[in-house]
């Protein structure tokens, strides 16, 4: 049977070609916007992953990163001092987003207190020194994501908004989708943060390191500041969902639609196949060929379309991706080097040869139908 449908395909080449070509499209479409969703929901959720552990004391309204809360820096010193508080392990911290290199994506300053830097890095790997402790007031310990940005190694010197900062370390690559706020951040000291954005005497948070259980030191912090917000770990599923929702059902709406379409494109095409073979498939029919077979032999080059459409489009995909990228600003893309995930890659290969199955399941039911002497008359 599937040699019958390659040779069909050959004698048909243009039909064909249209119809690979329609779903490489649409390949295309439905796996660029998971894809897009995929890489926002994994940054987001690497993110706040970054939370772990941690409590920020924040004005109410904002969450992470808290670059739009502004507390008085005398508060954080108010917050420190409690008993609630590992001062050791805890920082006041200055979030400001500043504008990137040539127009790129975005840069935070983080600006912390010298010696208590963990409080934000905590675990990320960093090349050269992880302490602003003995540097000068302009050093600074940049994320991967604005090395990439500045071209910046460790001991270079970069100038950010017409400031200069000299690089003293550099973290490995934390996020695995989008870049994340540890990515795309250069901390230095508080002080100097403060001066750089002018905004002496105040920060934006206390990263604070409980000294006992979380949950109690949220529930004591709270009840004490009942106008400000200790933000925690837990407020994260929150936070990811109040940021999705919204974007999920689009995006599901989206890849639905495209789907249909798909569907639709491959039947037609089929439809068009069995119309156009009714005297080839009469024949089979007269020589005893059985239904089912017939079935399969529609399936098949149904199914044959599908996935060889869906294999160029997931090919595809990373350039693809690339260039949307490029669209919304990026700069310094290799089109070749951007990996999908397995899970995009699985899910495109399930839709594909879903859309395959259904779209052949009404063609070939009509081929089913029809009877040996009708199919020996038609012209």
């Amino acid at each position: 049977m599937l040699d019958i449908a390659f040779k069909d395909f050959k004698a048909k080449k243009g039909r064909t070609a249209m119809c690979i070509i329609g779903i490489v499209v649409c390949v295309l479409l439905i796996g660029t916007v998971n894809l897009v969703l995929y890489e926002m929901e994994s940054g987001l959720k690497g993110d706040l992953g970054t939370v772990n552990g941690k409590l920020y004391f924040e004005k109410n309204g904002t969450s992470y990163p808290p670059s739009g809360s502004i507390i008085t820096e005398s508060l954080g010193n108010e917050v420190l001092n409690r008993s609630e508080v590992d001062q050791a392990k805890s920082t006041k911290a200055l979030f400001v987003p500043v504008q990137g290199n040539n127009n790129s994506q975005y840069t935070m300053i983080v600006g912390v207190t010298p010696g208590k830097e963990q409080a934000f890095i905590q675990n990320a790997k960093v090349t050269g020194k992880s302490s602003l402790v003995g540097e000068s007031d302009n050093a600074v310990i940049i994320g991967s994501e604005t090395a990439k940005n500045y071209n910046a190694t460790v001991g270079s010197t970069i100038t950010v908004q017409g400031n200069k900062y000299k690089v003293v370390g550099i973290m490995k690559k934390v996020g695995t989708g989008w870049p994340l706020t540890i990515d795309n951040s250069m901390i230095m000291s508080l002080s100097h943060a403060q001066s750089v954005t002018d905004m002496t005497g105040l920060v934006s948070t206390v990263i604070i390191s409980p000294t006992g259980s979380i949950d109690s030191a949220e529930t004591s912090l709270q009840d004490a500041y009942p106008n400000y917000t200790i933000y925690s770990q837990k407020d994260t599923k929150k936070t990811i969902d109040d940021n999705l929702s919204q974007i999920k059902i689009f995006m599901n709406m989206i890849s639905t639609f495209i789907f249909l379409v798909s569907v639709i494109i491959i039947m037609i095409v089929m439809m068009m196949s069995v119309k156009e073979r009714t005297k080839e498939i009469g024949t089979m029919r007269a020589i005893g060929t059985s239904k089912r077979k017939i079935l399969a032999l529609i399936i098949y080059e149904s199914l044959i379309l599908s996935l060889i459409g869906g294999v160029i489009g997931i090919l595809l995909m990373s350039p693809t991706y690339s260039m949307l990228g490029v669209l919304m600003g990026a700069t310094g893309v290799n089109f070749l080097s951007f990996n999908i995930p397995s899970a995009i890659v699985t899910q495109v290969l399930v839709i594909v040869f879903v859309i395959g199955t259904f779209s052949g399941l009404i063609p070939a039911y009509i081929a089913t139908r029809i009877s040996p002497i009708d199919a020996l008359r038609y012209e």
